[in-house]
Order: C-alpha cells, then structure tokens, then sequence
C-alpha cells in the first residue's frame, strides 16, 4: 500500500485565478479543493445525478485551509484525498494539494481538512448515507486504514509566542 493518499483530482493554474501577486488567489485554492470533494463523493456513490434522483446530497460543515506555497499560472495541481474518520451521517476528510514543478518533482501547496454532511435537500437536514454509499465509505476507509494520520489535522489559528 503506499504511504499517501490515492490523488483523485488534477488540473492547471488559469489566468483568471492569479491574483495581483502574480499567484492563485485564495479563493481558488478552495475551489480546486471543492472540485476534488465532488470527485470524491461522486466516487463513493453520491454524484449530481444522484442527488436529482434522490434529493440526497453533502454539504461541507467546516473547513481549514493552509497555504503553504505558492502555484502560478499554468502549473498543474495534483489533489489527494484522505478519508480520516466517518459516521452514518458525516465523513471527515484530508486534501493535500501538490504543484507539479518542470522536471516532474512535486512539493505541497496546500492543504484542507474538511467535515461533510450528508443531506436531505427536501427536508434541508443531516441524514444517514444512503447504504450503498454507506458501504463505499466504509471500503474506502478499509483501503486507507494503513495511511498515517496527517500532522496537522485538528489546528487551530494563532500567533505562536516563545
């Protein structure tokens, strides 16, 4: 088994993503990172088509984001994706993006750490993963139980003082 995460998501830096520094704006870090989710939960059983069938869905509950270097204009981004706890409801997950340098090397940009929830759309509430999805969950936890839990899951803001 390998030591990191299977990379579900890939794309490259567009121009209208920079930002007057000449790199990815914020924003848009999370945005590849919700482009990964939707892979992700589409994956496991509960994709758009899905949710117009069924009217059941996922939100995000919370999100942290750490920037961690910069990507620029054209670079491609690899994301990774970590399922690190779950329950009938809820799933708790870790995305590490990495740029892809020239000669083929990667270093991490950024990373997300999520809580989602599934969702009832017509009652606007948490429900229970419908079974099959329920079951891919729980497949997908089997296959990355051997991961190591990431260093900085749980952080939280503040200035560090000596």
């Amino acid at each position: 088994m390998s030591e990191r995460a299977p990379a579900i998501y890939q794309t490259k830096i567009q121009q209208v993503w920079l930002d007057y520094n000449n790199h990815m704006n914020v924003a848009y870090y999370v945005l590849i990172f919700d482009k990964a989710g939707e892979k992700l939960v589409s994956d496991i059983g509960l994709s758009e088509a899905v949710t117009k069938a069924t009217d059941i869905s996922w939100m995000v509950l919370e999100n942290h984001v750490t920037y961690n270097n910069e990507v620029v204009l054209d670079q491609t981004v690899q994301v990774r994706a970590q399922l690190l706890d779950h329950d009938e409801k809820r799933i708790h997950l870790y995305f590490e993006m990495y740029g892809q340098n020239e000669d083929g090397t990667e270093y991490l940009a950024s990373t997300l750490e999520q809580m989602v929830m599934c969702v009832d759309l017509a009652a606007r509430k948490g429900c229970e993963f419908p079974n099959e999805v329920a079951s891919n969950i729980s497949k997908l936890a089997s296959e990355q139980k051997g991961l190591a839990t990431p260093e900085n899951i749980g952080r939280k803001i503040g200035i560090r003082r000596k």
